[in-house]
C-alpha cells in the first residue's frame, strides 16, 4: 500500500435492475498495514466477519446484494494516518454515510483478514459482527444483531437487540473491556490468572458466574468486586444489559 498524506479512494460501480438475476457481487482489496494501525469497517445492512491474516497482508472483501434496488453502489477504501476505512456509498458521494438514509440500500457483507497487531473498528446497523482469534483491539457496534469476539487486545462491544459472546485471551489489558446490550444476553470468558476489578449489572435478568476467587458484592442482578490477585491493577471489566442474562466464566 502506498504511503502518503492524502486519501486513497478506490471505487467499484455495481448496478441493479429489476429484471436481473441478483447474485451477490464481489469486491476485493488487499495491501499492507503496520502493527498499531486500525481498520474501520462501516456498514449499515450486512454482517462483518474478521479473522487473522495468514499472509501477513490486510485483505478485505465485500459481497454486495442489491436485491432489486436501482442504484449504483461504490465500495471505497480510504487511507489515513491512522489506518484504512472501508464503506459502501451511493454514486457520487465523497464520504462514508453517517446514517441509514444517506447510505445505499444494498446489503453489504464484509470479510476482513487482519495482520497481527492491527486494530478493528466494526460498525453496522442491521447485521452480525464476528471477530475471532485476533491480537489487536476490537471496537464492535451493531443495533440489530449479535457480536462474537475473541482477542488478546482491548474489547468494546455494544448492541441493542442481540447477544454478545466474548473471550478475553490474555489476563491483562491497557484499557477496560466494556460490553453493553439493551435486549440480549452477554457472556464473557476470562483466562486463568486474571487480575481485574469487575462491575456487572442487569435489570431484567440474572448474573451467572463460575469464577471461584471473586471477592465483593454478588447478587442475582449485580456484581461488584475483584477477581484474582490483590486488586488495584487498573484492569476493570464492565458488563451491562437491561433485558438479559450475564454470564461471567473463567477458563481453568
Amino acid at each position: 500500500m502506498r504511503r502518503f498524506l492524502g486519501l486513497a479512494i478506490l471505487t467499484v460501480p455495481l448496478w441493479g435492475s429489476a429484471n436481473q438475476d441478483f447474485r451477490p457481487l464481489a469486491w476485493e482489496w488487499h495491501g499492507s498495514l503496520e502493527r498499531g494501525k486500525a481498520v474501520d469497517i462501516r456498514g449499515i445492512t450486512g454482517d462483518i466477519r474478521a479473522f487473522p491474516s495468514t499472509t501477513g497482508a490486510l485483505e478485505v472483501s465485500a459481497s454486495i446484494e442489491t436485491d432489486g434496488v436501482r442504484e449504483t453502489v461504490e465500495i471505497r477504501a480510504v487511507e489515513s494516518l491512522t489506518g484504512m476505512t472501508f464503506c459502501a456509498v451511493r454514486r457520487g458521494s465523497s464520504a462514508c454515510a453517517s446514517d441509514s438514509l444517506s447510505a445505499p440500500a444494498a446489503r453489504v457483507d464484509y470479510e476482513v483478514h487482519l495482520p497481527a497487531g492491527v486494530h478493528l473498528t466494526a460498525r453496522t446497523v442491521n447485521g452480525e459482527i464476528d471477530a475471532r482469534s485476533l491480537s489487536g483491539n476490537v471496537d464492535a457496534t451493531t443495533v440489530n444483531g449479535g457480536v462474537v469476539v475473541s482477542t488478546s487486545g482491548i474489547v468494546q462491544a455494544r448492541t441493542v437487540n442481540g447477544s454478545i459472546d466474548a473471550a478475553l485471551l490474555k489476563p491483562f489489558w491497557a484499557g477496560a473491556p466494556e460490553f453493553s446490550a439493551i435486549n440480549g444476553r452477554i457472556k464473557v470468558t476470562v483466562p486463568t490468572k486474571v487480575n481485574l476489578d469487575v462491575h456487572a449489572e442487569t435489570r431484567n435478568g440474572r448474573i451467572v458466574t463460575n469464577v471461584p476467587d471473586f471477592r465483593g458484592v454478588s447478587t442475582e442482578q449485580r456484581l461488584d468486586g475483584h477477581v484474582g490477585g490483590s486488586g488495584g491493577t487498573g484492569n476493570r471489566l464492565v458488563i451491562r444489559t437491561l433485558n438479559g442474562t450475564i454470564e461471567l466464566r473463567q477458563n481453568f
